[in-house]
């Protein structure tokens, strides 16, 4: 094992363990609850996975005086039914139709781009001048990249496709992967050394390259190095340390999986769904794309729009109704295309429906849109910044999907019974300070990352084992020595 990965007093120490036996290894415990499961072959017409095919995208042709959203009349012919969601009423605003419209013409812009038809691709003003992103998740240039590029190249085992996607994740920016692939590669978690990583990134930050991302935040945890990099690259080597294919292989639900991986260090809910959505892209992590979501910011903000003052009462009456919400929307959304007339093409030859997470995701795009769309519909923000810039070259006809999503685990539904996902937040050892036998077994004094020398703690030997194995082995090997 490469001396870079292991625990390092310069930087904190970064083997990682809760202060709770029941915190340190759930994934794999039993649960006497039964899963809520929904068979692909059950009445589903919506969401029955026909395949992952890649032909040609439907045609759908730039119509002469296409007029985008008509949002000159916002209001359709039809109103929206009853919508009760865990036994509340929703009132629609006019943000509810724009919706699916928003939907529809986001998703036919990007048809029209892949059959080739020249610029402008709607009439729609706001999406001519401004940037959204697409209907589907997986169609926007980074998830395309992350399927090609991360996840398809390089060895097939899964401790090497966990760390390259782990990897990309921590920086969510292709120039940092392409920087250091050019400079590295093959980029392995067997070749892995932090310290040529922190030079290459050192370098290219003094030289002014922007490392990350600037689509979300990207906070670092703290583990003794002042530049945010450093910091991430000790918790990417948390989570390879950590076995995450075997703590995944052993999830029954996909809110386990959140759960162990937002408690390590600066791993918030956002950002760790969306390591989440990468890792699905491949065979690593088998769940129906209908088993679970987190409603981000944005998506808060959108339901708001859509849903008025009735989304608040509901959120005062029902803690985590977004999720509900967004569940209801996924399960209706032919319904009210439908109901307005759009001939929303789907995704693929097979025209999949959006997922939970394209609902959240689309959620984000329309509260953005609905500044410009709606601006009586007052919000925290009220303008939009990044303009509309096509990418250079041909856009590919045909977009890369996941091979993994024709995996059979996909086609059966697993809701968790019970409440949202609990988040604990899980503890650095800094070190080990000294041992003795306990009343059940060896026992250690830890020494935490973040807490003065008065909060150490004595820990068992099978929780430190089970979950910081590098620490404990490392201060053995140095007893041995001083012996």
């Amino acid at each position: 094992m490469p001396a870079t990965r292991t625990t390092r007093s310069t930087s904190g120490g970064f083997s990682l363990k809760t202060r709770r036996a029941s915190d340190l290894i759930h994934l794999d415990q039993d649960d006497d609850e039964e899963p809520l499961l929904v068979s692909a072959s059950a009445p589903r017409p919506c969401y029955q996975l026909t395949g992952t095919s890649t032909e040609n995208v439907t045609s759908i042709p730039k119509a002469k005086g296409h007029q985008g959203l008509k949002l000159s009349h916002p209001v359709s012919q039809t109103s929206p039914g009853p919508i009760i969601v865990k036994g509340i009423h929703l009132k629609p605003t006019v943000v509810f139709d724009t919706f699916w419209r928003f939907a529809a013409e986001r998703k036919a812009i990007d048809d029209r781009r892949r059959l080739g038809l020249p610029s402008p691709w709607t009439d729609d003003v706001f999406m001519r001048k401004y940037a959204f992103c697409n209907t589907y998740r997986v169609l926007d240039k980074v998830s395309q990249y992350i399927i090609r590029e991360v996840i398809e190249k390089g060895p097939q085992e899964p401790q090497e496709v966990v760390f390259r996607i782990a990897l990309f994740n921590m920086f969510t920016k292709i120039d940092t992967w392409e920087l250091l692939d050019n400079e590295l590669g093959p980029l392995t978690w067997e070749r892995y050394d932090r310290d040529a990583y922190r030079k290459v990134l050192t370098k290219a930050k003094k030289q002014g390259m922007t490392l990350y991302t600037g689509a979300f935040q990207k906070p670092a945890p703290h583990f003794g190095f002042h530049d945010a990099h450093s910091n991430h690259l000790c918790l990417l080597e948390i989570l390879m340390e950590a076995d995450l294919p075997r703590r995944f292989s052993g999830a029954r639900y996909m809110d386990e999986v959140y759960e162990y991986l937002v408690s390590f260090p600066s791993m918030g809910a956002f950002s760790t769904f969306q390591l989440m959505l990468n890792l699905s892209y491949s065979e690593v992590l088998n769940f129906s794309d209908m088993d679970f979501v987190v409603a981000g910011p944005g998506a808060h903000s959108g339901l708001t729009k859509m849903f008025g003052l009735s989304m608040k009462c509901a959120r005062d009456r029902v803690h985590g109704i977004e999720i509900n919400v967004i569940r209801w929307l996924a399960q209706h959304q032919d319904e009210h295309f439908q109901r307005l007339g759009l001939d929303f093409q789907g995704l693929g030859p097979d025209r999949l429906p959006m997922s939970l997470a394209d609902i959240e995701h689309l959620l984000c795009e329309v509260d953005k849109y609905s500044r410009l769309a709606h601006p009586h519909i007052k919000s925290k923000r009220t303008e939009l910044r990044v303009l509309f810039k096509p990418s250079s070259g041909n856009h590919p006809p045909n977009p890369t999907l996941p091979k993994a999503w024709s995996h059979s685990a996909r086609k059966t539904i697993r809701i968790r019974p019970g409440g949202p996902p609990v988040i604990e937040k899980r503890y650095t050892v800094n070190h080990i300070g000294a041992h003795r036998d306990g009343p059940n077994g060896m026992e250690y004094h830890v020494f935490w990352t973040g807490y003065s020398d008065a909060e150490a703690t004595w820990e068992p030997e099978a929780l430190l084992l089970a979950d910081a194995p590098v620490v404990v082995k490392e201060y053995l090997a140095k007893q041995s020595e001083e012996i």
